[in-house]
């Protein structure tokens, strides 16, 4: 009906309450099993209850591990995987080693999985475990070897399993074809775990692989990374082997006298080699016109150039005073050239260098 409204006063007209409970709401809710399902009765106010995440109890609750490299360190379902596998491990740490040898493959390729999985290495009790990694890794040594966090695994496995358990990795290299090594030698990853093979391996293994590295020994001495695999198959290789890779710098002394990785290569040629290897090695250097004041000008080529003149003969050191006396004014422009004079002078006692004074680095 009509009300009477006071003056002053403003009318409101209020709706009828509606018995809610009359109706039936539907909505769908996901309950824990995964299942969508209909609530029937009342939508009342309040947070919803969402189901807490399921815990890993056991490595069985997880998917079966992938065989392959393509959920890496790119991102995909292997960092899914990783999370899962690294949340497990936290909680689990009386099955640790059994669950990082299983997802050994798709850990190595993250960044903080490849360090759990180093660590399992390093404190694993027996070398079941250790064999268990690596065999999650045979068949992708390729992948492995080139990725910034699965290599270190595989310098680690390297260094931890006997040389003959690592043979699959030098299979798996030399199945690439024979550029495969060359390549591996030039990655900024790859010849890392090549250094470790060379050091931790038998000589008798890496000997098809050195083979190769001889060959292609000049420009990889003058590659940024591959310096250092030339330097370790100098190092670690037999006396024929250095022979090998001596016999091939040889060939192209003026080049590589004036490359500074090149240079590091022949001071360690120089210092690791002995007999008539080491003789060759030195002849050619003094007879390439202009290659010793080259080096000695460099900052790598004059370590190689004092090496040279700590072990070469009375005959040779004559020889290196000329070149070095014939230059000095040049020398001394260059801390390298005045370093090289200031080891030159007490050795060679003879007068192309008799009158150099001492000057500081």
């Amino acid at each position: 009906g009509n009300a009477a409204v006071a003056p002053g006063c403003f009318f409101v007209p209020v709706a009828p309450r509606l018995p809610l409970q009359s109706g039936v709401a539907m909505r769908p809710q996901v309950l824990g099993g995964g299942e969508a399902q209909a609530i029937r009765g009342p939508l009342r106010p309040g947070p919803v209850e969402q189901s807490p995440p399921r815990p890993l109890s056991h490595a069985s609750a997880l998917p079966a591990a992938p065989r392959s490299a393509a959920a890496d360190c790119r991102g995909g379902a292997g960092n899914a995987v990783v999370a899962m596998v690294l949340d497990d491990v936290c909680s689990q740490t009386s099955c640790k080693d059994n669950l990082v040898a299983r997802y050994a493959l798709d850990l190595s390729h993250d960044r903080e999985g490849c360090l759990l999985v180093q660590q399992v290495l390093e404190q694993a009790q027996s070398d079941d475990t250790r064999l268990a990694i690596a065999e999650s890794l045979r068949g992708h040594v390729w992948d492995v070897v080139r990725c910034p966090h699965a290599n270190h695994v595989l310098q680690k496995i390297i260094v931890a399993v006997k040389p003959s358990e690592c043979q699959f990795i030098i299979d798996e290299i030399a199945k690439r074809g024979a550029e495969a090594l060359g390549k591996l030698a030039r990655h900024k990853y790859a010849y890392r775990v090549l250094q470790r093979m060379l050091e931790q391996l038998h000589q008798w293994q890496m000997a098809p692989l050195i083979k190769r590295l001889a060959a292609d020994s000049v420009a990889l001495s003058m590659h940024r990374f591959g310096t250092f695999i030339v330097q370790h198959a100098l190092e670690y290789g037999t006396e024929d082997q250095q022979n090998c890779i001596i016999a091939q710098l040889t060939t192209s002394i003026p080049t590589m006298s004036r490359n500074n990785d090149a240079c590091m290569v022949l001071d360690k040629a120089l210092v690791v080699s002995s007999g008539s290897s080491q003789a060759t090695l030195t002849k050619a250097i003094l007879d390439s016109d202009g290659s010793l004041v080259d080096m000695a000008h460099t900052r790598r080529g004059h370590v190689a150039v004092i090496s040279l003149l700590q072990i070469v003969g009375r005959a040779a050191l004559e020889e290196a005073a000329r070149q070095l006396a014939a230059k000095e004014q040049s020398l001394r422009g260059s801390r390298f050239g005045r370093s090289v004079l200031n080891a030159a002078s007490p050795q060679l006692g003879c007068q192309a260098t008799a009158s150099l004074p001492n000057h500081s680095q």
